[in-house]
């Protein structure tokens, strides 16, 4: 199913690649030094996420695999990591403390951005690049995904805890990170043409009926994350 967004979507994926796949082609990638050593990493921050079907996950987990033995070095996100970031309350810093004082208002302007918004489908469709990360492409089947984050930034703004959202980018997408780059690339080449192989391959569809609510580390490791809240889609909120 295309979607009115699918178009603009696919343009920003487009121009990621279009800019990246050079870089990447000619070793030139940008290095997490981080995500080898998660347990010294002491960054946490709370994060509103969705995750893909099980065939979907499935599928990115068999390309992950042809990924990895192209190059066994980088960082790949494990299946139970897999997730779709609907918004990042405050993005992962090592000084996390002063925001989890507002943890329960950050709970109810999550509760009410989701009330009465119903489950969506996302179309998982090829890859994309940036210089530090592989990432899969998300195509929602219409506009839930992107009125759920405008809900939840007003809501957010309404309680005064806006100022941490989208310090690094304004979340647009609906991409699944799949690899980060975590030492120089042993044939980059070969790693860019598996890459653009696999462009328009199709994962298959999720339906996004529930969210998590999470406080996790920066790559939100399953062996590091605190579940907070999880919401079931189209559901009525408890009464008070």
């Amino acid at each position: 199913m295309t979607s009115p967004g699918h178009a603009e979507l696919a343009r920003r994926y487009d121009a990621l690649w279009e800019a990246a796949a050079p870089e990447v082609r000619a070793g030139r990638v940008s290095l997490d030094p981080w995500a080898l050593r998660k347990q010294d990493d002491a960054r946490r921050g709370v994060t509103l996420l969705a995750r893909p079907a099980p065939p979907v996950a499935t599928a990115l987990e068999t390309f992950v695999a042809e990924l990895r033995a192209l190059e066994p070095g980088q960082y790949y996100h494990p299946r139970p990591d897999f997730h779709l970031t609907v918004l990042s309350l405050f993005s992962a810093t090592a000084d996390y403390a002063p925001y989890l004082a507002h943890l329960g208002a950050y709970q109810a302007a999550v509760a009410e951005a989701l009330d009465g918004i119903p489950p969506f489908a996302v179309d998982t469709l090829g890859v994309t690049l940036t210089p530090a990360a592989v990432l899969a492409q998300g195509f929602p089947h219409d506009d839930t995904l992107a009125r759920v984050r405008e809900r939840l930034r007003s809501a957010l703004a309404a309680r005064g805890l806006a100022d941490a959202l989208d310090q690094r980018y304004r979340l647009e997408t609906a991409h699944i990170t799949l690899v980060r780059f975590t030492a120089p690339l042993r044939a980059p080449s070969r790693f860019v043409d598996a890459l653009e192989a696999a462009r328009q391959r199709a994962f298959g569809t999720s339906l996004v009926a529930r969210m998590e609510l999470v406080l996790g580390d920066w790559y939100q490791s399953s062996e590091h994350a605190r579940p907070i809240a999880h919401h079931t889609l189209g559901t009525p909120p408890p009464s008070p």
